[in-house]
This record gives C-alpha cells, structure tokens and sequence, in this order.
C-alpha cells in the first residue's frame, strides 16, 4: 500500500495504491493486480477502494474451472457468437493487429456464467469473463480482454450492478472518441462543496472543465469530462468518464478520475511511444500520455466545437437510476432486455474475498461496444459502433472516417 503525490493545492484528495500479490506467483508480476482509490476528506475511504479494486483485479486473474470445446460441442446453450465484437477486414489484414476472427471450429476455454434477461445459464469464453485467462488456445486469439465489467463488493446484486455500468460507460466512450459524437453539455444546477473544490482549485489552475451528458441509449448517468490545460506541457488535455446513480455522482466521479490522470502524466518520466509500434497500448497509460502533450491538442476539438451553441443537458432533468441494488439491476436488465442485448454475469470470488465477506464478479454485454487501448485492434467491425449513434441522434461516421487518433482514456 502507497499514498500517490497528488497535485500541488488539492491536499485534500487522498491517493492509494495497492498491490494485493501475484495471482498468479511465477507467471505475472505482483504490480499487474494492483488496485488505486481516491477520495476527498476521507484517507481511510481511499485506501479501502485501494484494496477493493486490487482484489477485484487478482479476482479476474485466478485460475477458474473451464471446458475446452468447440461451440457445437458445449452440453448447453452459449451465449450468441455472432454478436460477440470483432475486428474490421482492415484491421485483421494489419499483420501487427493481436487478434484474430473468432472460428467456431477451434476448441477453446469456456465457462458458466448466469444469462440476466432470461435467467438461464449461458457458457461464455473464458478470455471474456477472465481477462486474465489470455490466449492459451489459438482460438482463443479474437478477443484482448481487460478490467471492464469486472466488481468487487460486499453485496452480490450491488456488485453486478456495478459491473454492468462499467460496461456501459466503456461503451460510451469508445463511441465517444471513435464516432467523434458531440455531446450535449452538463449543467450542475446543485454543486456538492466536494465538486465545487475541484472546480475552484481547476479554475485557480487555468484548467478549464467540459463535463458532457453521456449517457447512451441506454439510459445510465454517464458523464465524460474533459480538462483543457493550455499551459501544461504533459496533459494539456485529459479525459475520464463515470456512471453514477445520478448526474451529479457520475460528475463528481468523472472529476476526480480526470485529476488521477492528469497526476499520472507526471508520475513517471516514460517517453511517449509510437502509436504504429506492435507494442501501443499494451500499458494502459500510453495512450493518455501520447494523447496529452501540446501537439495532439487538434485531436480534441470535437469534443468542445459549438460548445456555447450546444444543447444544455441540466442534471436534475436526468433519471436516477435506483439506489436500491436490487431495483437498480431490474431496470438495467429491462433497458438492455428492450435492446436485444444478452447480460451475463459471472461469479469469479475466490475463496479468499468469500472468507471476509465479498464476493467478484464479471459482466459481459456482447452488443455493446468494447472499449479497447489498442489502436490496432479497436474493434471497429462491431455493429454497434455504426448503429448506436443514430440511435442516439447523431452523425454516423464509416470506417474510413472514424477517428484516426489512438484512444486518450487510461
């Protein structure tokens, strides 16, 4: 467990990191499960996210109970392979592109997850459910998978509705920054004291704050904020998003993600890499700090064009989404059951988080829009991302004409 130097005149945001150990002891390096919580006023709330998000992250490394197969093989219904995303024609042709089009014809790892819409059990990949399963079969190659989805928490049903919002912010901002959707703007009408300070301290920094109504046709408070630093030589402009169980919480989230961000350009002297190299995006910060720097200002203009002539979304306008778990889970479920769209949640908690009461669990939405770090495998052969913004009402670009930039969120 560390403390993070945070930036200069915000002492009162306190920083953790921790590392929960190797999952994995001789395969992977105990910094691949550490955890980081942040918190304003409250140094123990900090570190006890810190520790929950390091367990989450061990949780989706373990080892599982699996069976390798090949579709047809499997004693029970999967889920929907055609619907699972994938890569364009252009981008499998990239020989640098890792993944490969899934084959129903080559055995691979799965496991058992629970189907919410329909309430049966579904058999879904393991490198969907675990991403620390990686590619041990060669047919396993169609999908990169990360901590999306992914929750830890005392509560079981609170749990999976994390894991589902966090499918559905990541959505939104792959849709966001591929599709260069324009977003309507935020008003706060009621600012917390909390959101105010950050507000302040940005604005007695020469920072300037966006916060954008993100929610998709989904429906959750989603909020996308953007920092523009002009003055700032490493992260001129950072973003970060959230969902809350209303506005002014994915805002006040969002806020505090952005400023762990534009921290993290500075904790470490790493160069910049070349986005055409094999190897981008394989550290989940290369992309924030390519992104951040001066030169690539022009990148982000779309996001704040017209911003004074932009439709004001006003947070109170917003539905909450229920506080009760339970209450919470059913509507979600109900908005992604009107879509067509499968939600399986898998419990992934290790003997070790049961023994002092939490469980993990992992969800995974194929219809939606994965968010990937890796510009050479963006999955830009996904239905959804040519779909979702008209239904949202905006412009849909085609693949020629999707943002060329590599994808600044960390």
């Amino acid at each position: 467990m560390s403390e993070v130097i945070g930036l200069r005149g915000l002492d009162r945001v306190s920083t953790y990191c921790a590392s929960v150990g190797s999952a994995w002891p001789g395969l992977m390096e105990p910094d691949d499960t550490y955890g980081c919580g942040r918190a304003i006023d409250d140094e123990e709330l900090a570190r006890f996210v810190a520790i929950a998000e390091g367990a989450e992250r061990s949780a989706g490394f373990l080892t599982f109970e699996s069976r390798t197969a090949r579709l047809r093989e499997l004693p029970g219904p999967a889920i929907d392979m055609t619907a699972v995303p994938r890569c364009s024609a252009r981008e499998y042709a990239d020989p640098a592109c890792p993944l490969r089009p899934y084959d129903a014809d080559l055995p691979i790892r799965w496991v058992r997850g629970l189907e919410l819409v329909s309430m049966e059990q579904r058999w879904i990949p393991a490198v969907m459910a675990h991403y620390g399963a990686r590619h041990e079969l060669a047919g396993e190659a169609f999908w990169n998978g990360i901590s999306t989805g992914y929750a830890v928490h005392s509560d079981l049903v609170e749990a999976t509705v994390r894991g589902i919002c966090e499918v559905i912010e990541r959505d939104m901002v792959a849709l966001t920054w591929h599709q260069m959707l324009r977003l309507p703007r935020l008003q706060l009408t009621a600012l917390s004291e909390e959101m105010g300070h950050l507000l302040a301290w940005s604005d007695d920094h020469f920072i300037e704050t966006y916060l954008m109504d993100a929610r998709s046709d989904v429906g959750v408070p989603a909020v996308y904020c953007m920092q523009r630093a002009p003055h700032d030589v490493r992260a001129q402009h950072v973003v970060a998003a959230a969902t809350g169980r209303t506005m002014s919480e994915a805002a006040f989230k969002a806020m505090l993600e952005t400023l762990l961000v534009r921290s993290l350009c500075y904790s470490e002297s790493k160069p910049v890499k070349d986005p055409g190299a094999a190897r981008f995006g394989a550290d989940v910060e290369d992309g924030m700090r390519y992104m951040g720097v001066p030169e690539r200002a022009a990148a982000f203009d779309f996001l704040t064009e017209d911003w004074e002539r932009r439709r004001t979304v006003h947070d109170h306008e917003v539905t909450p989404l229920p506080q009760d778990p339970a209450q919470a889970l059913s509507v979600l479920v109900a908005r992604l059951a009107g879509k067509d769209m499968e939600v399986v949640v898998v419990d992934s908690t290790p003997v070790e988080l049961a023994n002092v009461g939490l469980c993990a669990v992992s969800a995974v939405i194929p219809a939606l829009q994965p968010l990937s770090l890796i510009p050479r495998a963006a999955y830009l052969g996904h239905r959804r991302l040519y779909e979702a913004p008209a239904a949202m009402g905006h412009p849909c670009h085609p693949e020629a004409d999707l943002n060329p930039w590599p994808q600044p969120f960390a």
